[in-house]
């Protein structure tokens, strides 16, 4: 008869029971939100009185039932949202449960073990993988930039989408999110979330900077480069402009070759949002083009529109 492993027994058997132990911990944060058909969603008590979830989850404004670990529903409002990150933003001011506490760094690196846990009903389900690989800069379909992203191998299943992606500790490594990576498993790390959550506190939406244009990439070529003492062969050409919007008041004009923001050279329309995103409130900034021939400077002041584009 094969001899049993006992150290590996044992170190197994205190695995499984610390990860329990850590799903006990999350259901004490995680709650459902009743504001679609069918399953509930997912969210987690994230400060005092607040609560976050997954947006595309959460289908209407306003009063919101959520469901508490105790078996007790409470009602919550939205006070904001990010189409960007695909977080909602809800305030539950009776609500007295504990915050999630947050993992460390860490905890959210490649390979790390992690549990995706979601309350689709009365009761906590948790699903068990790693952090497959960690994006910094990710781009959503529409464009707009994630400042992080974690790819996951696990299995999200129906309800788990706002609810918290968790280390074996109990603590919190990001919000799970089923919308994001085309079909995989995902979440928004931490870092993200809090900066997010602030925004909406504040703000009601995250900022962002928008002068109304629409902009096409063009080859310069070689010569337009030494001519100009451009950094890059590539241009952003203005196709469309938004009467009465920043760019528009500014004098900015169709067919004019936009080669730089606040002196960083634009490759991608996603370079222009990037160069916005880094202008402070109010502020004006310089916007370098190409036009009948001259290379001109003209000043915009980019005002506000939440989710929208640049």
């Amino acid at each position: 008869m094969a001899k049993v492993d006992k150290s590996s027994s044992n170190a197994l058997a205190e695995l499984s029971s610390k990860l329990s132990d850590a799903v006990e911990a999350a259901a004490s944060y995680t709650v459902a939100i009743h504001a679609r058909r069918r399953i509930p969603s997912s969210g987690v008590v994230w400060r005092d009185g607040i609560i976050v979830s997954a947006s595309h989850t959460v289908r209407r404004d306003g009063a919101v039932r959520v469901s508490l670990p105790d078996g007790t529903d409470a009602e919550a409002t939205v006070i904001g949202r990010d189409p960007a990150t695909d977080l909602v933003v809800l305030r539950a001011s009776e609500l007295s449960l504990a915050a999630a506490p947050r993992a460390d760094a860490r905890a959210s690196a490649v390979g790390s073990l992690v549990m995706a846990v979601g309350r689709p009903g009365r009761t906590v389900s948790a699903s068990f993988g790693i952090v497959s690989s960690v994006a910094e800069g990710w781009r959503t379909e529409t464009g707009e930039r994630i400042e992080g992203l974690l790819r996951l191998d696990l299995a999200v299943y129906d309800g788990f989408s706002g609810g918290p992606l968790i280390a074996p500790s109990g603590a919190v490594v990001g919000i799970n999110n089923s919308a994001f990576a085309r079909g995989m498993a995902a979440a928004l790390p931490v870092s993200v979330v809090d900066a997010v959550v602030d925004e909406l506190l504040t703000r009601g939406h995250r900022r962002r900077p928008f002068i109304g244009v629409g902009v096409h990439p063009v080859a310069l070529g070689a010569a337009a480069v030494r001519r100009y003492d451009l950094a890059d062969e590539v241009a952003l050409v203005v196709v469309s402009l938004s009467e009465g919007e920043p760019a528009d008041t500014a004098g900015l004009q169709l067919g004019d070759l936009i080669v730089g923001v606040a002196g960083k050279p634009l490759a991608r329309p996603s370079d222009l949002r990037d160069a916005l995103a880094t202008v402070a409130d109010g502020a004006s900034v310089d916007v370098t083009l190409l036009r009948g021939g001259a290379q001109q400077t003209v000043t915009v002041t980019p005002r506000d529109r939440g989710g929208q584009a640049a």
